[in-house]
């Protein structure tokens, strides 16, 4: 799906979305080009949760809680330097 698909299908919802294909743009823009929604939620602190629970168990999956109010994902790639403990 895309993300207008996510949108129209799940309307003033908080989603947890994973990136099945996506990319970065020159201004550190992650674009979702292609996601599967995962679960609806009313509010965020339960997609949260949820996010944690499936990001535990398999850190490399991308995943993303966003409210569909948005009309862009706007997801701001960071890179993050130094020592992790």
């Amino acid at each position: 799906m895309r993300w207008e698909d996510v949108r129209k299908a799940f309307p003033e919802q908080w989603v947890l979305v994973e990136a099945v294909q996506a990319h970065t743009n020159k201004k550190n823009v992650r674009i979702l080009d292609e996601i599967s929604p995962l679960d609806k939620f009313p509010n965020s602190p339960d997609a949260m949760k949820e996010y944690q629970k499936i990001h535990r168990d398999n850190p490399y999956r991308e995943l993303y809680v966003l409210h569909t109010n948005r009309k862009e994902p706007d997801i701001i790639e960071k890179k993050w330097v130094g020592v992790r403990g």
